[in-house]
């Protein structure tokens, strides 16, 4: 019986296919090269390799995309040929592509879930599970997903920090800071290139507001995260949000062109990025330039074929929208959120209790109708968690908010979310500018 490096069960597969699953499933849990380019030459050696298959589907599928869906939809053809063949692991990972591929999200995690009862040093069911509690908002599975398999894991299993970062990173979701950051370190003692440990780490600076230290834990660690990683865009993001912290807008600027967007992207993460960092700055009252239009232009080509696939990525399309006065635009987005939360799924549940109701407050937020924003963002704002993302990320929705009180005339309800603000992060002097303009 052929296994992997952590022992795992495989039903096929030549030596030469298996060496090149090995490199793409670290290419996948690292960022660093294409595990689908690395995983269709293992394919081309060994068309049966039911593992290959597998991996291809979940790398696709979990970025998050539309246009990733045929694709997968193949990658799991080619692995069902081999039904009869495949062994048990090999079966639940199937299933577990197909409910994703169905829409339901969670049972497809449930699937992986179950896989891992039985496989815990299954390190593809492990990444993909990760990202998919990400985009489902589950910071309890973040961390406790993690926390089931751990046991089985040491430090001579291949890719062990790997799994650390990522406990690392839903102990901070699930607000264990201090434990974080821990577990971050250890991974990257082990894995010093390990972009997403050093991500974890971040998130716990940002946070706690610990920004100088935010600063200088990227800028010390930029060799380790930055080069040739695909994840880079996202720690350079986070960089960006520690300089708009220090007011230091020209430097988050000079980040977003060299780093954070420096041209027009095919994928809808670094996008969602690029937007967030655009939106905050014009809170701000920053003159972003053309920056907003060439975003919008971005989310506005992807409209036909992604609108009402992920209601985490149609609301920042339709903040590139309202920041732009896009409005046939932001209509058009509006009735696919209306469209996707009338049908079943994970997300017609995104978008019915969040994408929806945000996306509507935001429209209100750019036609200067505060008092409906505020209406429509603050009943969603505390189960905003639903619809995916990260505490730091979805701190935008708590930021319009304050904005829309702000320029209402309702300082006391913007001194009132100021206030949790500042006491979360009693460094940060973007919450002591909010304070300033709100008169508290």
């Amino acid at each position: 019986m052929r296994h992997d490096l952590r022992g795992v069960p495989l039903s096929s597969g030549s030596p030469a296919a298996l060496e090149r699953y090995e490199t793409a499933l670290k290419q996948f849990q690292t960022y660093v090269g294409d595990p689908v380019a690395t995983v269709d030459a293992a394919l081309a050696d060994s068309p049966d390799f039911v593992m290959g298959h597998l991996l291809k589907a979940l790398a696709l599928f979990t970025q998050s995309e539309k246009q990733f869906v045929a694709a997968t939809e193949a990658a799991l053809g080619g692995a069902m040929r081999h039904h009869a063949s495949a062994n048990d692991r090999e079966r639940g990972l199937m299933l577990a592509v197909r409910r994703f591929l169905d829409g339901d999200w969670d049972d497809g995690c449930r699937q992986l879930d179950h896989v891992l009862v039985d496989h815990p040093r299954d390190a593809l069911a492990v990444q993909a599970a990760h990202l998919m509690d990400f985009y489902r908002g589950d910071a309890l599975n973040l961390r406790n997903r993690l926390s089931r398999v751990l046991p089985h894991w040491d430090e001579t299993v291949p890719g062990y920090s790997y799994l650390l970062g990522m406990h690392a990173f839903g102990l901070e979701e699930m607000n264990q800071y201090p434990e974080a950051e821990a577990v971050a370190r250890r991974a990257l003692a082990l894995e010093p290139r390990d972009a997403w440990a050093v991500h974890a780490a971040t998130h716990v600076m940002e946070m706690q507001g610990r920004i100088d230290e935010g600063v200088a834990w990227l800028e010390s660690r930029r060799d380790d995260w930055a080069p040739d990683n695909a994840f880079a865009y996202h720690n350079w993001w986070h960089l960006g949000l520690f300089y708009m912290d220090r007011a230091d807008h020209d430097r988050a600027l000079a980040l977003y062109d060299a780093n954070i967007h420096p041209a027009p992207t095919q994928f809808a993460l670094p996008l969602v990025d690029a937007t967030a960092l655009l939106w905050r700055l014009a809170l701000e009252g920053v003159d972003v330039g053309p920056r907003f239009e060439t975003v919008a232009d971005e989310w506005e080509a992807r409209l036909p074929n992604d609108r009402g696939y992920y209601a985490f990525n149609d609301l920042h399309a339709i903040l590139a929208f309202v920041a732009t006065g896009r409005e046939a635009a932001a209509s058009t987005l509006l009735a696919a959120l209306a469209q996707a939360a009338a049908q079943e799924g994970t997300n017609a549940m995104m978008s019915r209790e969040v994408g929806l109701p945000l996306a509507k407050g935001i429209v209100a937020f750019g036609q200067g109708r505060h008092a409906d924003a505020i209406a429509a963002i603050e009943p969603v704002r505390d189960r905003a968690h639903r619809f995916g993302g990260s505490h730091a990320q979805r701190d935008l929705v708590t930021l319009t908010l304050i904005e829309a009180a702000l320029r209402d005339g309702q300082k006391a309800l913007a001194r009132h979310y100021i206030a949790e603000r500042r006491v979360h992060k009693p460094g940060s002097a973007w919450g002591s500018r909010l304070a300033a303009r709100a008169g508290g």
